[in-house]
């Protein structure tokens, strides 16, 4: 029994994302997802980075041990992170997750560092073979909050541990041992966060093709909002010998790391169809151009003893941030080569401007060669001016360029700093959101761009919060301006809470003064329990505390009602009594505290 690999990978960009910083590659021995963070300090250049590092472990032989190639090749990948960052100290803040699969001969070592997730589908069970390392997936290893309140956790986002080329890389490292027809899903969070896992099962476990799994997987994330980079490869195990399908050879890179890999190497466009165009059509954000022509990233034929199906071993040296691998033009080898300009000699007899000779049939034809020689001789000695007055453009030409260059340098320096500055505002459609540069105009172009569109509306926030957004608040990066924006959500969710105590409160009382009376008329038969009381009138939030009830499309009674009486007894008779006058104190909400 011969085991291989059947694999797809996809990656999109999402609704709300302005590029992709996930990452990934699938081969016949290795898969890997990597999903990029840092914004502006250029995540797709540390998932891209990470998986070019790692990639040619796909055409090495890594020797029994699978598990210690994955974790040289991660340490390796965390010290390229190091090496970007002190050559470019801009992109300092950069880091990304890792989740990958060393594949061989039916054994696997499985590499995971971050949120990003890889599932198992064996025999009808579906489980997760990996252990987030967020804050909140340690919240709840500890008991303090439970799954359901993940989804909503303010630090839902917040990870204990990635490669950031700054800190060790300490990622989670086990052994696999794999079966003919199992079934394994890598994803980044963009994924497995908007899809639950029992969609993912259902999904995978229906779906047979693996490309077309994952392209379903992928619009399933687009129809929950995406919110974030989609990326996932399904990988199906198979027995080459009785399978009726053929395994996959061919290695695909996608999302960031895709731009510097060959053409051939890149993810298959989407297929087309009613839903996708659709889908297509509802993108709030543009999507990045793939080059017609790949940089850099080539296989070139090596010598015998790769592995079946292999032609060679990718190249990555070249690897730099911006560029993702620029060729090298010094070497004489490639499309690329620089050729030697000795190639394109003259051609002989070619007059050219220091062969060109003067005689009659040039002055009297205006120089046929066309030569500066032939022409100087054209000015008499009673000219009003000289040729030699030329000389001048060379001082006002230098004056120019050196002009360019200052309003050149100075525009740079500007989109610089601008592309630095965060602030929290409004969008169009009223919704809290983050944006990248200042809130300004210069000649009607807009020095901003929206970075992140959140899921708070303005008009639920109280009117002191709404004129400071109105004016826009500043931050320093986009997880300060998360941590903002967490901050007001939390006061919108206290406000809403008091509110619907508020609206639910009135009919809850109507029905306790009716088992009231009826106790009432019983005559102790009947007894009304302590937990039917709805206790005293819950006060309305202060107008400066919290926005108005309709805010939250909360519908608030108008005329008061009756506070609960006592509990009745045997031997007494309860009456209602008149509910005390509602005060007008309410729980005072922090104001977050904007950033300078």
């Amino acid at each position: 029994m011969t085991l291989a690999l059947r694999y797809a990978v996809r990656s999109d960009v999402g609704l709300l994302r302005e590029g992709n910083e996930d990452s990934a590659y699938a081969g016949p021995h290795l898969l890997a997802v990597a999903d990029g963070m840092g914004g502006h300090a250029a995540g797709e250049v540390a998932s891209a980075a990470t998986i070019t590092t790692i990639a040619p472990l796909d055409a090495e032989d890594p020797g029994p041990d699978l598990v210690s190639a994955l974790a040289d090749a991660v340490a390796t990948a965390n010290l390229r992170l190091q090496e970007l960052i002190i050559s470019d100290p801009a992109i300092e803040g950069m880091g990304t997750t890792l989740t990958a699969l060393l594949w061989s001969d039916g054994y696997a070592a499985l590499c995971h560092i971050g949120d990003s997730r890889a599932y198992l589908l064996r025999d009808g069970q579906f489980i997760q073979i990996t252990h987030d390392h967020t804050l909140v997936q340690s919240l709840v290893d500890e008991g303090k909050i439970t799954e359901d309140d993940v989804a909503t956790h303010p630090h839902r986002s917040l990870l204990l541990r990635a490669l950031d080329g700054r800190t060790i890389a300490e990622p989670d490292l086990a052994p696999l041992e794999t079966y003919p027809g199992d079934r394994y899903l890598l994803c980044s969070d963009g994924l497995s966060g908007v899809v639950t896992e029992q969609t993912l099962h259902q999904t995978l476990a229906a779906v047979r093709d693996p490309d077309k799994a994952a392209l379903r997987l992928v619009e399933l994330a687009i129809k929950g909002g995406g919110p974030d980079n989609i990326t996932c490869i399904v990988a199906d195990v198979i027995d080459t010998h009785s399978s009726r399908v053929a395994p996959t050879w061919q290695p695909v890179f996608a999302g960031a790391a895709a731009n510097g890999a060959p053409a051939d190497l890149r993810p298959p466009a989407r297929q087309s169809s009613p839903a996708t165009r659709a889908m297509r059509l509802s993108r709030t954000a543009p999507q990045p151009v793939m080059p017609e022509e790949p940089p850099t990233g080539v296989w070139p034929a090596g010598p015998a003893g790769y592995r079946d199906g292999y032609t060679g071993s990718f190249d990555t040296q070249a690897f730099e941030p911006g560029g993702f691998g620029q060729a090298d033009g010094r070497r004489d080898t490639g499309p690329n080569r620089v050729r030697d300009t000795a190639a394109f000699e003259r051609a002989a007899g070619f007059l050219g401007h220091e062969d060109a000779q003067d005689g009659p049939e040039d002055d009297d034809r205006g120089g046929r060669g066309g030569s500066h020689r032939a022409k100087r001789h054209r000015y008499d000695d009673d000219d009003d001016y000289a040729p030699h007055g030329k000389r001048r453009w060379p001082i006002v030409t230098a004056s120019l360029a050196l002009l360019v260059l200052l309003i050149g340098g100075g525009g740079y320096g500007f989109w610089q700093y601008n592309q630095s500055q965060y602030y929290v505002g409004v969008d169009q459609n009223g919704y809290v959101s983050i944006f990248r540069g200042t809130n300004q105009s210069l000649a009607g172009i807009s020095l901003s761009s929206l970075v992140q569109r959140s899921t708070l509306k303005v008009s639920e926030l109280r009117s002191t919060d709404q004129t400071t957004l109105t004016q826009t608040i500043t931050q320093s990066s986009v997880n300060d301006a998360q941590l903002l924006i967490d901050q007001l959500q939390s006061q919108v969710n206290d406000c809403k809470q008091q509110w619907q105590a508020v609206a639910a409160w009135p009919a809850k009382n109507a029905a306790y003064q009716a088992e009231v009376a009826n106790a009432a008329k019983s005559k102790g038969r009947i007894k009304v329990p302590p937990s039917a009381n709805p206790g005293p009138q819950p006060t309305a939030p202060e107008a400066a505390n919290c926005a108005p009830a309709a805010a939250f499309a909360i519908t608030v009674p108008a005329s008061p009602t009756t506070a609960p009486a006592s509990h009745p007894t045997t031997t007494s008779t309860a009456r209602p009594t008149t509910s005390p006058t509602p005060t007008s104190s309410a729980r005072a909400s922090t104001t977050p505290q904007a950033a300078g």
